[in-house]
């Protein structure tokens, strides 16, 4: 839940297709832990890994900088606090704006 959005530097991915990532790799010794997972969007996912870019560990209440692969480093983006918005009909028992439309014409 600390992490709102895909963690890359610049980034702006608030979609929950979001992959929770291992920031040090649970067969190179890393853990489940809050401090080493981070959100990455499935591009910036992929590009971790074919690109290495080296991301710091994490904190409970913050998110990891990174290190390009140039060596340029990033520092952590401060998350928007406010909560994840989601659209109409996107989550169970809610309807979505074009249910209700139709459900609105037909009881006409």
């Amino acid at each position: 839940m600390r992490d709102r959005k895909c963690t890359f530097p610049g980034c702006t991915n608030h979609t929950p297709d979001n992959h929770t990532d291992h920031l040090t790799a649970w067969e190179h010794g890393g853990r489940t832990a809050v401090r080493n997972l981070a959100q990455l969007c499935p591009k910036h996912h992929r590009l971790k890994h074919a690109r290495t870019w080296t991301p710091d560990p994490a904190t409970n209440n913050g998110p990891p900088g990174w290190t390009s692969p140039t060596g340029r480093h990033y520092n952590p983006e401060h998350q928007d606090p406010g909560p994840t918005h989601w659209p109409p009909g996107t989550l169970p028992g809610q309807r979505s704006l074009l249910e209700e439309a139709l459900l609105e014409r037909l009881a006409v």
